[in-house]
């Protein structure tokens, strides 16, 4: 799989793959980090960061400082977030250490800290084979959530912002809309033998 993650085009795909998460016996982490980060187009880093503190009751945004860029970001709680937190609230309760993270496996081996990387990279490039998908990562849901809004002709400039890029082009090229645009040019221009 390399470090190459793609976008998801359409809400059915994104909700395909959540489908396929959903069906993880032993927790709901990965379905509802999956929900999580696509709702809240927040990066693996920071969405694995997040605590129940950030939910209670009366709050209507989250206010984080992201990991990568340092930046300060505000982001709308939805209803769907507050059913995710609740889902992961009613799992965590049952577990034997319930601790600060919404996304902790909430177990003696996880000793308290927020799922790893590899975990979530796993469960997800996992069920997104599944549905057919080759490229699937931790970022899947962030950029498809980029990517779908791209598709519903929002202005990119808005997408850019809402995902906190510095460019239109990076953002361009992080929904993968920069490689499909060429190969669609190649194709459409070449010389037929």
């Amino acid at each position: 799989m390399g470090n190459a993650v793609a976008a998801l085009k359409t809400m059915h795909d994104v909700g395909r793959v959540a489908e396929e998460l959903k069906k993880h016996r032993r927790s709901n982490l990965f379905y509802c980090l999956w929900v999580m980060q696509f709702e809240s187009a927040l990066r693996f880093s920071d969405a694995t960061l997040l605590k129940w503190e950030d939910f209670a009751e009366g709050k209507t945004h989250i206010n984080i400082v992201q990991q990568k860029t340092g930046n300060r970001v505000e982001i709308k709680i939805t209803e769907t977030m507050r059913k995710v937190v609740e889902l992961r609230r009613a799992e965590a309760e049952s577990r034997p250490l319930l601790n600060d993270y919404v996304f902790s496996l909430a177990d003696l081996r996880s000793k308290g800290q927020p799922v790893s990387h590899n975990a979530v990279l796993e469960a997800f490039s996992s069920a997104g084979r599944r549905c057919g998908f080759k490229e699937v990562g931790s970022h899947t849901p962030r950029k498809s959530k980029g990517r779908v809004m791209f598709e519903a002709k929002k202005p990119i400039e808005s997408i850019c912002k809402y995902l906190g890029q510095k460019s239109v082009d990076s953002t361009l090229f992080y929904i993968g809309i920069d490689q499909e645009a060429k190969d669609i040019l190649s194709d459409e221009f070449t010389l037929h033998f």
